[in-house]
């Protein structure tokens, strides 16, 4: 009899009850006879019998039987068709007791030697609730064919009842007749972590299993990994032909000694466990050839803590690599760590010293340190750190998903607790190690990168002060950033740093290096920003690295569209932040589209931001969704099709900016052919929108191409076929018709091309390919296909113009889709595979799929590359040599693989040196720049090296390399140019050489006011005043062509250049020459005019008009008028020069153009403004008000303007007056990323 006795057994009976009433709840809505259970279970009916009468209980070896017996039941019942926690204890219970009554101890010693042998005695007979489905999960493994993947990696972490599982896994398989058990639980005691000790125990139990015919090796330890893989296909082998297949369990990989934390470099094995488990090689010698045995190959089950990937030494071929083969499993509901579970762990990694040091650390640091961080700040054994950690895992630290390595508090309450018991001072000892830490990776000589902390997270301990303008500013460290894929990181903390406090100078010098600082690091060349990417980003947890991607984009638009790919993952787990982001996207969609002129082309940035505005809705965030889709509506960037669907998303809103669209579109209908076709487009959008209107718009489509003649006329077959799609949904008989009539025009037009109009013909060679798409289009959308049409293009015409397949998009037209978006609310755009499957892979195995999404983007970071100057080098490199640093500018620009680059670079620099008072190293520089130069025809280059020697005071020289006729008149007007500056720099040395020059120039300027215009010498012969010995004393020569060149009493100046009219305004401020008549009336009413009369682009000389009005000591009307700019960098451009002329910094006007920031007539202009406002020698006392109007800390306000801007070069040239102190730190920042040359 199974299970009976004669002693009274309550469990028996009790399971016996369950399973008599579960058949009779069976019987009354199925089948639950005694010989239906006997079939279901496949055991005789007399068992069924016994067990329901409470007569015998099942036998284990029955165990499986009874499961299919009572999941039969269930089902025929019409209950849940599954064997739960509450059968498998009354079925357990009644077999312990069933055991006990029969004394049958022996298969129980025998199953606990077993697990003894295999370090999991603990788990013999433990109950184990809550894990039915992980059981159902790996029954299924073990039934899986041959072909399957032959392992299964559960993951878990700690305290998640890993062991326990297992434990019952190994029991449930050796007591099982279908299968042979071979285990190994990992524990630290007894070498139970290591490769040697593993195959050891492996050699032994695979020889018991084969029928100990062969006795192990003598050193069972030390047999190889090939005689362990063959040992495991042979006893693979005997299990298959015995019936029965082969499991390996092994529980607690991450035990391993090769492969966990803690463990001495000195004493980690060369070999992890992970490697030697059987892989694709193990399988039996019966699969072979007939594969008599298709269940019968090795399967190995393993758990672990979450790990991306396996040991490295594990073959790449090994199952284990397979994501398929790892499973996640949920915390045990007896197993979990409650608050008061975290807090005593909280206080058991407090007991000893070190410990409380190490809950400091992580209190003070709040994430991103490794055990080697704290080893370097405890001195204390890595290893000895990293056991402490893993042993707190799970109990009140868990790893950080963000950092790999690190740990940080199970939640932000024990983060708190950790906190208040860390206590005031180890909480200020913490952080002054961490200061000195930090110190010595910035001042020593430590070779990068960082450790990951002082990059990523450090900042956010240093609210303000200098450390933090010192660790964010480092170049080393902005590079290591950079280096480890961070780039957007180091571009978001430049934020952190706001105006600060303790003087203007440092305020200054901090702007300076964070504006140069955001422009390498912006310049460097990088790929787009993958649509997908930040959003990923966000799946994975990270939200601030994915905000920072979002931000990293080259576009506003891109930036947005970003942006909204972060909403909408955090909608769904933060609406506070989400809404917080959304906000964000929108002030970027505004500004780009603002930035968007109103007549573009398309754009696929901002049809990014079409669906992104969508997006938003879907996601809950309406307001802001309409507000990026109240900024696109009106955007002709934006296609017709995303206008309407944007205009029909803004939902009451919608009526006003659809009527706009359709005002639009019937303007378009009454024009050429594109505009018609485009009015079509939108049309048919929003009759597939089904708008307000949308039956009349049909009438109007079908009125529009029943008053064309495709056969007549090709470009109409356009025309016809949007007409066709448009009306394909509603009126579909009629769209047929009208595909008809567009594919018999195309026929015609092949088969008798010689009978074409000249305009057809042209059509066919030029158009094609576009109106096969709309015509294959319309085919699609009329269920018709287009097969024939396209076979029917004749040979010469399957090719344009230039060469290209007429017919290649045309094939690739597929049919619309009614479903626009995605129930989630994502993008319409198609994400990669890859993305795809990472996607996935957060979703089912999160930390595997961060690891993926690692590699992903830097793959995707590894394209990228340094930049150059970009049009900050030059000026920086003058300020450089200005204020004496001239080694660290030629670094900088006398690089340049181009002679002409070279050339003017060192002159740039001579230039800078003479500013700064420097003549030897002027002239050193000057002789370099002419070494450079001397094989060079360019008239430019040459002419800014003779300038170069002239402020040297190298006379001879300067004059040899300003010589020459020019063949050209451009080139004649640079030698002209090249003359007139050289005279201004021979003026300290050689009064006669300059003197010489002016006078050659001013030859013809009599005759010169002559000619109609002839007034716009004035500015050029003004600027001669900077060759004299004092400007505002002119010679009689000079102040005669200058009254010659000035305005008469009664003339107007209306007509005048502008700039013109502001040399001679600054001429009358200054006073130095009282024979030119003032303009006085004349120009108070030009002023008004120019204030008030909107000019094209590029017409009002703005900086000029804004110094202007400094010089006359009105520092508001000098904003006005840079407010005036049609450009943010036009308005940088007159902030930075009235900060020159307030500041009283000397300027060079350069010989040739390009070779400073300021356009050349500014620097004149500001040249003058300086010279005849300087006091002069006796007499000079009616010029008083005139330099009197110098503001030094206006200035220093304007500069900080111009360096918080995308044009912060322009403030470059007044740092050696305002912030001479920080332009070394510039020339090092831009030296360590790599961005030399000649920009």
């Amino acid at each position: 009899m199974e299970g009976g006795s004669d002693v009274v057994q309550e469990a028996r009976k009790r399971f016996g009850d369950m399973l008599d009433r579960l058949r009779h709840r069976a019987r009354t809505s199925g089948d639950g006879s005694v010989a239906a259970c006997a079939r279901a279970a496949n055991v005789h009916e007399n068992s069924v019998r016994l067990w329901c009468a409470g007569r015998a209980a099942p036998l284990r070896v029955n165990t499986e039987a009874v499961e299919q017996l009572v999941v039969f039941l269930r089902r025929e019942a019409g209950e849940p068709a599954e064997f739960d926690d509450r059968w498998r204890r009354a079925l357990e219970a009644a077999q312990q007791e069933a055991d006990h009554a029969r004394g049958v101890s022996r298969e129980r010693d025998e199953r606990g030697l077993f697990m003894e042998s295999i370090n999991a005695r603990q788990f013999l007979e433990k109950p184990l609730d809550g894990r039915t489905a992980e059981l159902r999960l790996v029954k299924t493994f073990l039934r899986t064919d041959d072909a399957a993947p032959s392992c299964l990696w559960l993951q878990g972490d700690p305290l998640t009842g890993k062991s326990a599982l297992l434990g019952r896994v190994a029991q449930h398989l050796w007591s099982s007749p279908k299968f042979d058990v071979v285990g190994y639980f990992l524990s630290g005691a007894d070498g139970r972590d290591r490769a040697d000790h593993f195959t050891g125990s492996m050699v032994r139990q695979l020889t018991v299993l084969r029928g100990g015919k062969r006795p192990p090796p003598a050193n069972p330890e030390e047999v190889p990994r090939t005689k362990l893989q063959a040992l495991f296909r042979s006893a693979a082998d005997h299990s298959a032909r015995n019936g029965r297949r082969l499991v390996v369990v092994v529980d607690g990989l991450d035990q391993d000694a090769a492969w966990r934390g803690g463990v001495p470099e000195g004493e980690r094995p060369g070999t992890s466990i992970a490697s030697l488990l059987p892989g694709p090689a193990a399988r039996t010698g019966e699969e072979s050839g007939r594969r008599r045995h298709g269940k019968r190959s090795i399967r190995v089950i393993v758990s672990s803590r979450p790990a991306a990937v396996p040991p490295a030494d594990v073959p790449a071929e090994h199952p284990l690599h397979r994501a398929e083969s790892v499973r996640l499993l949920r915390p045990s509901p007896h197993a979990g760590a409650g608050e008061h579970n975290l807090l005593d762990g909280l206080d058991r990694l407090r007991d000893s010293g070190l410990g409380r040091t190490l809950v400091g650390f992580l209190a003070t640091s709040g994430a991103g340190l490794r055990a080697d961080d704290l080893a370097e700040l405890t001195g204390i054994e890595p290893a000895r750190i990293a056991r402490m950690l893993e042993s707190a895992w799970g109990r009140c630290l868990v790893p950080d998903d963000l950092s790999t390595g690190s740990y940080v508090f199970a939640d932000e309450e024990l983060l708190r607790t950790a906190w208040e018991k860390t206590g005031p001072d180890l909480r200020a000892e913490c952080v002054r190690r961490l200061h000195a830490w930090a110190d010595s990776w910035l001042t020593g000589d430590r070779a990068g990168p960082g450790p990951r902390y002082l990059l990523s997270y450090y900042p956010g301990l240093l609210c303000e002060g200098a450390r933090l303008e010192r660790h964010v500013l480092d170049p080393r460290r902005q590079r290591w950033l950079v280096e480890a894929g961070r780039l957007d990181e180091a571009l978001e903390q430049l934020d952190l740093l706001p105006g600060r406090e303790g003087g203007e100078d440092r305020e200054l010098g901090v702007a300076a290096r964070v504006a140069l600082s955001r422009a390498v690091l912006s310049g460097r060349t990088r790929p787009p920003v993958p649509l997908e990417l930040p959003r990923l980003f966000a799946l994975a947890g990270d939200v601030k690295r994915a905000r920072q991607l979002a931000l990293s984009a080259a576009e506003d638009a891109a930036k947005a569209a970003r942006l909204v790919g972060v909403v909408s993952v955090l909608a769904r787990t933060n609406a506070p932040e989400a809404t917080e982001l959304a906000g964000e996207a929108v002030r970027w969609a505004e500004r780009a589209a603002e930035a968007t002129a109103p007549v573009a082309e398309q754009n696929d940035g901002m049809e990014e931001l079409a669906q992104a505005g969508r997006t938003l809705i879907k996601c809950g965030a309406e307001e802001a969704g309409r507000a990026v889709l109240r900024a696109v509506v009106p955007c002709e960037a934006v296609g017709s099709a995303s206008r309407v669907r944007a205009a029909h998303a803004l939902g009451p809103e919608r009526a006003e900016w659809l009527t706009e669209l359709s005002r639009y579109a019937s303007a378009l209908a009454e024009g050429d052919v594109d505009e018609q076709a485009e009015a079509l487009e939108i049309w048919g959008e929003m009759i597939r929108a089904r708008v307000p209107g949308h039956v009349a718009l049909r009438n109007v489509v079908k009125d529009f191409c029943d008053a064309l003649a495709p056969s007549m006329d090709l470009s109409h077959v356009d025309l016809v076929a949007l007409g066709a799609s448009a009306l394909a949904n509603c009126r579909r008989a009629e769209a047929r018709l009208m595909a008809n009539d567009t594919v018999k025009a195309l026929r015609d037009a092949f088969a008798a091309p010689e009978a074409l109009s000249p305009a057809d013909r042209a059509h066919l060679d030029l158009e094609l390919s576009t109106t096969l798409v709309r015509v294959v289009q319309a085919l699609h959308d009329v269920d018709f296909s287009a097969k024939e049409l396209l076979a029917s293009v004749p040979a010469e015409l399957c090719r344009d113009t230039l060469g290209e397949d007429v017919q290649e998009q045309a094939r690739s037209v597929k049919g619309r889709s009614t479903d626009d978006a995605s129930s989630d609310g994502r993008s319409e755009v198609a994400i990669s595979l890859e993305f795809a499957g990472i996607q996935e892979e957060l979703a089912a195995h999160p930390v595997r799929g961060r690891h993926l999404l690692a590699e992903a983007f830097a793959r995707w970071e590894g394209h990228g590359s340094a930049s150059g100057t970009h049009g900050w080098g030059l000026p920086l490199a003058q300020a450089l040599a200005a204020a004496g640093y001239g080694e660290e500018a030629v670094r900088l620009v006398g690089h340049s693989q181009d002679a002409g680059g070279r050339a003017g670079g060192l002159a740039v620099v001579a230039l800078g040196c003479a500013v700064g008072g420097r003549r030897g190293e002027a002239l050193r520089y000057a002789e370099e720049g002419a070494q450079a130069a001397v094989d060079l025809a360019d008239p430019a280059v040459r002419g800014l090296v003779g300038q170069a020697l002239a402020h040297a005071g190298a006379a001879e020289a300067a004059e040899g390399w300003a010589s020459g006729d020019g063949r050209t008149g451009k080139e004649r007007e640079q030698v002209e140019r090249t003359q007139a500056a050289v005279a201004v720099g021979l003026g300290p040395y050689d009064l006669e050489a300059g003197a010489r020059i002016v006078g050659r120039q001013l030859v013809g300027v009599d005759r010169a006011r002559l000619v109609p215009g002839g007034e716009r010498h004035l500015p050029r012969v003004m600027g001669l005043l900077l060759a004299l010995p004092d400007p505002r004393r002119p010679g009689s020569d000079v102040r005669a062509a200058l009254r010659g060149l000035g305005a008469q009493p009664s003339e107007s100046i209306q007509g005048w250049d502008m700039r013109t009219v502001l040399f001679h305004a600054l001429l009358d401020v200054s006073g130095c020459c009282p024979e030119v008549v003032p303009l006085g009336g004349r120009l108070d009413h030009w002023e008004r005019y120019v204030g008030s009369t909107p000019l094209p682009e590029g017409v009002l000389p703005v900086a000029e008009w804004a110094v202007l009005h400094a010089v006359r000591g009105d520092v508001p009307g000098a904003r006005r008028a840079a407010a005036r700019a049609s450009t943010p960098e036009g308005r940088a451009a007159a902030l930075a020069a009235v900060a020159t002329y307030l500041a009283g910094v000397s300027v060079i006007v350069p010989a040739a153009d390009g070779w400073a920031p300021q356009d050349t007539s500014v620097l004149r202009f500001l040249a003058l403004a300086d010279a005849l406002s300087t006091e002069g020698p006796e007499g000079s006392e009616g010029l008083e008000g005139f330099y009197a109007t110098r503001d030094e800390p206006e200035a220093r306000r304007l500069v900080r303007e111009v360096l918080a801007g995308e044009h912060w070069r322009y403030a470059l040239p007044l740092l050696p007056r305002l912030a001479p102190e920080v332009l070394p730190r510039l020339a090092e920042l831009g030296l360590v990323h790599g961005a030399v040359g000649a920009g």
